[in-house]
């Protein structure tokens, strides 16, 4: 399967289609609805949140747009325009995002993208835990047994940070160096800012700052700050919950978990499955991003990548090369009968197909045979009757 382009073949473009049908029932299952948004983008207005990985064109009167490369940006802004006076207002997507360079071991130039974005007049941890309670059941949903959401706090790296005096744009390098959980970089950048070997320590010990419940009481030791003791006790009361809720084996916390501090305003996360070595869900709290677009809304919400569930899926599904359940033949000059039949059959479930016309019932068999169909209908002067392959032997 190439790495940046991909054509999806039967069977594996079924197995894509249930993943769709899936996800889209579960999220509406919770109350939201389903957008589509444009697969353009204004560059210009696109290119400070979706940064510079975006593939670009030159419109035909010179302005430049953009494939769009995640879904976020777009759906934010059709909640800032959507009229309604009832909140929360609950919107899902499925569809492809692309982006102009593969950043991480995983990635295509284009993909398929599953998520929702749960917008709101107010912050409220039960929202929190709503979306937490989704990222979890969807990746139930589509079959994933092995695997944990890391939850973080990136207000408790951000209170560090202030309280330490780093400036926003060191603190913004040290965040993506503590998210890697890169213990010599983090110290060799410290070093050449001149920070103490106090701080350098704090912040290498936030790397390691991950698991269960423990991790809450030991994290409260670097928490000297207002911010970072809210960001502890809100991250406290989401893990409390989620085992209450009977999630605790899917649920990890990290306080190194830090991503981008100038977009997640609050919790984090991200849902790894035990056989991959790169995430198949992130999402997190950005209460800023509606601003942009001209309205105050609070946000969270989360995104799954559905190739990766998809990869995973071949890799543990067993393998059935059957594309059908039933195959429909006809002698020639008895294709309006055959049609019928074939309209009007009500087992909505089964794969059925409609096949070219054989000369007689022993080539029916042999196409049948070679496709690994257990049975066939022939319709010919003398009706419709189905022959199954193993009464033919």
């Amino acid at each position: 399967m190439s790495k940046k382009f991909v054509d999806y073949y039967p069977p594996v473009s079924d197995t894509l289609e249930e993943i769709r049908k899936k996800t889209i029932f579960l999220f509406k299952k919770f109350g939201y609805k389903l957008v589509e948004p444009s697969t353009f983008e204004d560059y210009e207005k696109s290119k400070n949140l979706n940064g510079s990985n975006t593939i670009k064109f030159m419109d035909s009167d010179g302005t430049v747009i953009a494939l769009r490369n995640e879904f976020t940006p777009k759906v934010a802004e059709i909640a800032t325009k959507f009229q309604t006076n009832v909140y929360p207002l609950k919107l899902c997507y499925f569809g492809k995002a692309y982006q102009f360079l593969q950043q991480e071991a995983g990635d295509l130039r284009e993909f398929f993208q599953a998520g929702i974005e749960n917008f709101h007049t107010s912050d409220s941890f039960y929202i929190d835990l709503e979306v937490l309670v989704l990222a979890v059941e969807s990746l139930l949903e589509l079959g994933v047994i092995n695997f944990t959401i890391d939850v973080g706090e990136v207000n408790f790296f951000k209170g560090i940070a202030k309280d330490c005096e780093i400036d926003e744009t060191s603190a913004e390098v040290l965040c993506k160096l503590v998210d890697k959980k890169d213990y010599i970089g983090i110290e060799n950048f410290l070093i050449r800012k001149g920070i103490s070997q106090k701080v350098i320590d704090v912040f290498r010990s936030l790397t390691r700052l991950y698991g269960r419940e423990d991790k809450i009481k030991e994290a409260k030791k670097f928490a000297n700050n207002e911010m970072s003791k809210l960001a502890i006790e809100r991250l406290s009361e989401i893990y409390n919950n989620m085992v209450k809720l009977g999630y605790q084996n899917y649920i990890t916390i990290d306080f190194g978990m830090v991503k981008h501090l100038n977009y997640y305003t609050g919790i984090i996360f991200s849902g790894y499955i035990q056989e991959l070595g790169y995430p198949v869900l992130n999402g997190g709290r950005y209460d800023n991003l509606c601003e942009i677009f001209g309205r105050k809304l609070y946000a969270i919400g989360f995104a799954i990548g559905v190739d990766r569930i998809l990869e995973w899926k071949l890799k543990n599904t067993p393998r059935n090369d059957k594309l059908y359940d039933n195959l429909v033949f006809y002698k020639e000059g008895y294709f309006e009968m055959a049609l019928k039949l074939l309209l009007n059959s009500d087992n909505k479930n089964q794969k059925i197909y409609f096949h070219t016309v054989p000369a007689n019932i022993e080539e029916a068999f042999l196409i049948s045979k070679s496709m690994k169909v257990e049975r066939f209908m022939y319709v010919n002067e003398d009706g419709a009757k189905t022959y199954v392959l193993e009464d033919l032997k």
